[in-house]
């Protein structure tokens, strides 16, 4: 299982980041377009065409491959205010709870997007814009972001109950638990760091406090 819970995170975090850059600099380049039509139709009363479309594509896909890299970064909304009151144990199984929450909706939205995805291809859908862009592009992309996520969750989710299982409820509060204060400053210093030192990997300290 640990094997498995490994292979996860070094298949889909790397890939879920590459794509987050890669969406950070399309959202630059979509900012331009904007700034471009917004003059354009100030001036010249002209504007480009499709870039609300490709806007909407971008976002549609940003937030699909963003699921999996907020995962893996512990950035899904906890509500924690009194989750290390708790003793170690019903944490851990609150980390679990969490888990099929996310796996839950995961696994709809991946489901959902694949019967949209078979509906525009039966029907040879296409975007009801100038571009005439066929659904199946954009969609099939979309897509696989969702799916991407929803393995992760459900691997993820496999190995919490496995470790609790085991009794080992420190590594997974260390890998399942919402950051605290302590974590969200440790993950702060070591980009700073990484700033001076580009060659340095990012790397999180999990506190083994309670």
């Amino acid at each position: 299982m640990d094997r498995l819970f490994t292979l996860t995170v070094n298949l889909f975090k790397p890939l879920s980041k590459l794509v987050v850059i890669i969406a950070g600099y399309a959202l630059v380049i979509l900012s331009f377009m904007i700034t471009y039509d917004v003059i354009s139709r100030k001036l010249f009363n002209t504007s480009s065409i499709g870039t609300d479309e490709i806007g909407g594509y971008i976002v549609a896909i940003m937030a699909a491959f963003g699921f999996t890299y907020a995962l893996f970064q512990h950035a899904h909304t906890r509500i924690d205010i009194l989750f290390r009151l708790l003793s170690k144990r019903i944490r851990a199984v609150l980390n679990i709870l969490a888990l099929i929450g996310i796996a839950i909706y995961a696994t709809f939205m991946a489901w959902r997007a694949f019967d949209t995805l078979l509906e525009s291809i039966q029907f040879s859908s296409r975007a009801n814009t100038p571009l005439r862009t066929p659904q199946w592009i954009p969609q099939s992309i979309w897509l696989f972001g969702l799916v991407i996520f929803a393995i992760a969750t459900l691997v993820l989710l496999i190995h919490s109950i496995w470790l609790l299982m085991k009794g080992a409820t420190q590594e997974n509060l260390e890998l399942y638990g919402p950051k605290g204060v302590q974590d969200e400053i440790e993950d702060e210093i070591i980009e700073v760091e990484s700033l001076d030192k580009p060659s340095t990997p990012i790397t999180r300290t999990e506190s083994t406090s309670d």
